[in-house]
């Protein structure tokens, strides 16, 4: 198995019309340690992000960061110690979205995971705000 594995999810919508019935729930004989999160603003204003991790057992309280006009800012969310996780719920402005942690799985080991979210920059899909994940086995 490769040490690395990658894969894209976005928007909800797209992710249960192409896929739906064919997903697994994110599992894995490793712990997750945690979730980094670079949040992008591409606005010319400063906005707020607001960020929820959910565990198989429970949501973590939602985390609110502040992110200046047209910068990028890095955040780290810890999990507690042996969870699964479920998804990661996003919100920005008018836009809320999540990121479910699906179609990885016999993970050996320890992992994180990394999530980029975008307000107001431009992606190949033409939208201009979304999340998007990948999963990789090293931290």
């Amino acid at each position: 198995m490769p040490s690395r594995r990658e894969m894209l999810l976005t928007g909800g919508t797209l992710l249960s019309s192409a896929f739906a019935g064919c997903l697994n729930t994110f599992r894995t004989t490793g712990s997750l340690q945690e979730v980094d999160v670079e949040l992008h603003n591409g606005d010319d204003e400063t906005h707020t992000f607001h960020l929820a991790l959910e565990l198989e057992s429970e949501i973590m309280e939602w985390e609110s960061h502040s992110v200046n006009a047209e910068t990028t800012k890095s955040i780290v969310i810890t999990p507690p110690e042996d969870t699964s996780p479920v998804a990661l719920h996003g919100a920005v402005g008018d836009f809320a979205d999540n990121v479910e942690f699906v179609g990885v799985d016999n993970v050996n080991g320890d992992f994180c995971l990394q999530v980029a979210f975008w307000y107001k920059l431009s992606n190949s899909n033409g939208k201009l705000t979304d999340l998007m994940l990948s999963a990789d086995s090293r931290c």
